[in-house]
């Protein structure tokens, strides 16, 4: 079981699109380490990229749930909902037809990153499990 912070959610994709940087995973002080810890949040993984090594290294039954929805998210998924799938649904075809990078392998994990769960939670939980 892992977790991490959710960096796919409504909140942070928007910080990221005005900002650059996902919510958790600001800019770092230079040369002022009383400002900061490593062992704090210093590198935003996605769920498909947790998903994705855990398949690749042998893993089976992967699952996504989230500890708790941010209600501050819900206003922006109620106005964002249907652009997010119109283009989602529209990269999703050109990534199919022109660069064939989703194929039945792995096309629940691309399906999860605009999920609702996806977009509204603060935390991911993935779960995965190794065969003997």
């Amino acid at each position: 079981m892992l977790t991490t912070p959710n960096i796919l959610n409504l909140n942070s994709r928007l910080r990221f699109l005005w900002f650059g940087f996902w919510n958790l995973f600001g800019p770092l002080p230079v040369k002022n380490r009383s400002l900061y810890a490593t062992g704090g949040h210093i590198n935003p993984v996605s769920y498909f990229h947790l998903a994705h090594s855990l398949l690749d290294a042998g893993f089976t039954d992967v699952t996504l749930t989230v500890d708790k929805y941010q209600r501050s998210a819900i206003p922006k998924l109620i106005l964002l909902y249907l652009p997010v799938k119109l283009l989602g649904a529209l990269a999703w075809r050109t990534e199919v037809k022109k660069f064939r990078t989703i194929d039945e392998n792995n096309a629940a994990l691309v399906r999860a990153m605009n999920s609702v769960p996806m977009l509204l939670g603060r935390t991911i939980v993935v779960a995965a499990h190794k065969p003997a």
